[in-house]
């Protein structure tokens, strides 16, 4: 057999089409003759469908055309005095079938088997002997898509169940290795930049709210295009799913946790209760020291310290305003001075005439609708504060949170992508031999059902 080219694989359906032409020599004693009878005529050319052929075919033939009857229509056979006659084929285009292996895709090997065998006759009518070890490659034409490793003939004789006698086959076995950069550039190096892109969730700020679990979802529906591209070249098998698939399932459920754990720091950034002990513990101290991060004091404590603060100021100015009334009863006014969000005094001045008990009377409302004021002010401050207070809490807990899982989420993709995409399908040679050797264990017996 000549190789010319491998014209194509088609991985889905399972079918190796190649370029191909095949020679034959056989003898025919009806064909001799004497060449001084007929002026030394050693040699003629009779058109094939004349003369009687083995009915050689490709037993795992994909194609409804028999390329054997195709050819013996258009083609001459060499006849030889002795009555050698030699056939050769026109070059044609064979489909076979070939079982691919998808698991290491686009890092596959395969290897593909072209048997040739009389349909009908046995061992005992025509026998079957190859000629050459090797296929002829002079001619051949190197794919864009697989690279030819190293192409080899070999003999079987078995037995078939139906038949008592043995029948010979020729059997050609093409290895061929797939040239990964085309998939490298449209399927694995995008899907490392979603990847990366996936990233960009954690360093969101908080307050974007749902654009960060936004980000993780359209990056899912990305993923989920480019698997929908690689389900289209593989065929339909539960046999075994390819290291791309693979990587593309990982990177799709990578994503979606990084999503949860997305959602879940921003339910507990916007938290407004007291953080529980437990958490303390685990995330401000022990997560947070092996994040290298730093936790500051909690604002709770400054929250009582200034409490106390304004309970003395008010004491004192209690006090200033009694004197004030007591002692020196100056013209009637007041004032109200805040000396911070926090602490605020408060000073009477007033005057009124001695014996005036209606004046009296009106600047004790006053002063009590001034002290219920002050009241509910101090109460809304310190209420406000209490909410600061568990708010910064509450950041401290989220970004410690948002800090760990990143880095757990960098370590799980780095990790899922070194295992899938660096798995060594070893060398493309040694796995073909190995096939071979699989599919020799068929004729140790000598027998095939």
């Amino acid at each position: 057999m000549t190789l010319n080219q491998i014209a194509d694989m088609d991985e889905r359906n399972q079918v190796l089409k190649t370029n191909i032409w095949t020679t034959q020599w056989w003898d025919d004693e009806m064909m001799r003759w004497d060449p001084d009878q007929y002026d030394g005529i050693n040699q003629i050319r009779i058109p094939a469908s004349d003369l009687w052929m083995p009915d050689v075919t490709l037993y795992n033939n994909a194609d409804t055309v028999d390329y054997s009857k195709e050819n013996e229509s258009s083609s001459n056979c060499v006849v030889n005095s002795t009555g050698e006659i030699q056939y050769v084929s026109k070059p044609s285009i064979l489909k076979s079938t070939c079982r691919v292996f998808i698991k290491y895709f686009p890092f596959d090997v395969q290897m593909c088997k072209m048997k040739f065998g009389s349909w009908t006759y046995d061992s005992f009518q025509v026998d079957l002997v190859n000629v050459k070890d090797v296929p002829d490659l002079l001619g051949f034409i190197h794919n864009e898509q697989w690279h030819l490793e190293f192409a080899l003939t070999k003999r079987h004789v078995i037995f078939y169940e139906c038949c008592p006698e043995k029948y010979p086959d020729v059997s050609f076995y093409i290895c061929i290795r797939r040239k990964p950069l085309y998939y490298i550039y449209n399927l694995i190096i995008p899907c490392v930049l979603l990847c990366t892109l996936s990233f960009l969730g954690f360093f969101m700020p908080y307050n974007v709210g749902v654009v960060k679990a936004s980000l993780s979802v359209t990056l899912i529906l990305s993923l989920t295009v480019f698997l929908l591209l690689v389900a289209e070249m593989m065929p339909r098998t539960s046999m075994e799913i390819p290291l791309i698939g693979q990587y593309y399932l990982a990177a799709m459920s990578l994503i979606s946790v990084s999503t949860a754990m997305n959602v879940a720091v921003l339910n507990v950034h916007v938290c407004n209760r007291d953080v529980p002990r437990w958490i303390k513990v685990i995330v401000l101290k022990y997560m947070a020291t092996i994040m290298c991060m730093r936790v500051s004091e909690c604002k709770h404590r400054q929250l009582s310290q200034n409490s106390d603060t304004i309970g003395a100021r008010r004491a004192h100015s209690n006090g200033r305003y009694t004197a004030g009334t007591q002692s020196s009863r100056d013209p009637s006014h007041y004032s109200l001075q805040s000396s911070s969000s926090s602490r605020a005094a408060v000073s009477f001045n007033t005057f009124h005439d001695v014996g005036d008990d209606e004046n009296e009377w009106k600047f004790s409302k006053v002063e009590q609708s001034v002290c219920e004021i002050f009241k509910h002010l101090k109460y809304l401050q310190r209420r406000n504060d209490r909410k600061g207070s568990l708010r910064d809490e509450w950041v401290k807990v989220a970004t410690i949170l948002d800090k760990t899982l990143m880095f757990l989420f960098i370590m799980s993709t780095i990790t899922t992508s070194l295992a899938l995409l660096l798995q060594n399908p070893g060398d493309a040679t040694k796995r073909c031999h190995r096939m071979i050797a699989e599919d020799e264990r068929f004729y140790e017996n000598d027998t095939y059902t």
